[in-house]
């Protein structure tokens, strides 16, 4: 893909650098909840988003103790948020917009690995399954499926 493809960026994303030199990796994701959820990481700096793009496998790497004991995980395409679903009930946001970049290797269902570490050694890790939320069903959505069927 060339730098003139990615014409896509998120609102918490900052502009891409005019210069002709190549810039560092993006960060994985915007800060905050989007809607006023209790976030799994406070900080986007809190964790990261690493795919394997030739095995098809994506972690999320961590530092901190989870409160939570994580059930699965729930991607929300419109918004690109994930939201993490523990065994007592609670849903919390991850706590960063998933960013363009990972966004083609996040968005499927699969299972991925959510990993602990301390000075670069994995210290406990999980697999989680993550689903793919289904879009609302408004009113107005449904109006244009039935016109479109009609």
């Amino acid at each position: 893909m060339s730098d003139d493809d990615m014409t896509e960026y998120d609102s918490l994303s900052p502009e891409p650098e005019s210069s002709g030199s190549p810039s560092p990796p993006a960060k994985m994701g915007g800060f905050g909840a989007g809607s006023g959820r209790k976030v799994l990481f406070n900080s986007p700096n809190d964790f990261d988003i690493y795919c394997d793009r030739t095995k098809g496998i994506n972690y999320i790497f961590h530092q901190c103790e989870l409160n939570y004991t994580i059930d699965h995980l729930e991607f929300d395409p419109e918004t690109s948020r994930i939201t993490v679903f523990s065994n007592d009930g609670q849903q919390v946001d991850l706590g960063a917009k998933i960013q363009w970049l990972v966004r083609p290797y996040i968005a499927k269902e699969q299972y991925l690995f959510i990993i602990r570490t301390q000075n670069g050694k994995t210290v406990d890790g999980v697999q989680v399954f993550l689903k793919i939320k289904d879009p609302e069903i408004t009113k107005e959505n449904a109006e244009k499926s039935e016109k479109t069927l009609n």
